[in-house]
């Protein structure tokens, strides 16, 4: 018995084992909706605040050489902070406690599911979840007239792109974070630094020189700058720049999520 569920633990990806997992989440949430729905509304409350309140006070920004109102420079910024927090509630903190306090994943392995399938899973649904808030923040912009570009239709593959990047660097966390007193940690030295020094809010050029490289190497700098470029129309080859980092990040992270989680889960 206990080779056999070695060798379940050690088998390949498989999508329909995978999605398994997936339609356990939906279930679950199905129960918690309100926690499914409220990480969308963070963003949203920025945008009216700021996009629109403070942003009276602030002159056009300069985008790939266009200028360009506050909130619409602004708008997919928090778009892609949608994403992030898509990521990071199911990528991160669920995972976590499914993790280490819950020991849900123990006896999920002692089944046919795989750890790859357990990685993938979260993966896929956190990128999900991610999509459905970008998606319905892409419709608030829509609304408020902050689309400018019929570019804006690829605004859907773009935020799903950008939340599958976020959430394997997300399981990539869960892999690594073993303490409850560590998830303030993470919020505080990687995820609101993330979300406030991005190129979120103000464009990369008004940081100092010496650490727009380093903003400029974060994910969500590119996820924000791809969906920026889509919806303002401001399209140009660096566009497919953008597209290929968050496509590697996807691969690369969650392969090292895969591999931390065996790590985790074989000990």
């Amino acid at each position: 018995m206990a080779a056999e569920v070695a060798t379940a633990r050690d088998q390949p990806v498989s999508v329909h084992r995978a999605l398994k997992l997936v339609r356990r989440n939906l279930l679950a949430y199905k129960h918690f909706w309100i926690a499914f729905v409220s990480g969308f509304f963070e963003p949203f409350f920025y945008l009216v605040a700021v996009g629109f309140g403070v942003g009276q006070f602030i002159d056009d920004v300069s985008f790939v050489g266009a200028q360009i109102e506050y909130a619409t420079f602004l708008a997919p910024g928090l778009l892609a902070a949608s994403t992030l927090n898509g990521a990071i509630f199911d990528g991160f903190f669920t995972p976590f406690f499914k993790l280490n306090w819950m020991k849900t994943y123990d006896g999920i392995v002692t089944t046919p599911v795989s750890i790859p399938d357990i990685a993938v899973g979260e993966v896929v649904w956190a990128t999900i979840r991610g999509t459905i808030y970008g998606t319905g923040f892409l419709a608030v912009m829509l609304s408020l007239g902050l689309i400018h570009s019929p570019w804006a239709l690829l605004g859907i593959p773009a935020v799903m792109l950008s939340a599958g990047a976020l959430s394997a660097g997300a399981m990539i966390l869960t892999g690594f974070t073993k303490q409850i007193s560590s998830l303030e940690k993470v919020m505080t030295l990687i995820v609101f630094p993330l979300f406030l020094f991005s190129g979120t809010f103000f464009p990369v050029s008004l940081y100092p020189r010496v650490l727009q490289p380093v903003v400029q190497a974060t994910p969500l700098y590119h996820a924000a700058t791809l969906l920026r470029s889509l919806t303002t129309g401001e399209v140009s080859p660096a566009t497919l720049g953008h597209v290929a980092y968050l496509a590697g990040m996807l691969i690369l992270a969650g392969a090292i999520a895969i591999r931390l989680m065996r790590r985790r889960l074989v000990s």
